[in-house]
């Protein structure tokens, strides 16, 4: 039998790269909203609130 490689699954994950205008965004969006809404916006962005923390810290000293 041979081996197939299951086309669903990549063989390298690739890291997702974000730009500083999308981190911008993303940001004024999240701090805008309310509790539910900031779960639904992480959620349909697919991002965690690690993300939007470090973004946040980025942002405060300038570097965004």
């Amino acid at each position: 039998m041979e081996d197939v490689p299951d086309p669903q699954v990549p063989e390298k994950a690739r890291r997702r790269t974000y730009t500083a205008k999308y981190r911008r965004d993303v940001l004024a969006e999240y701090e805008a909203c309310d509790r539910e809404a900031k779960g639904a916006l992480l959620r349909r962005e697919g991002l965690h609130t690690s993300l939007i923390s470090a973004w946040r810290e980025q942002r405060d000293r300038g570097a965004l």
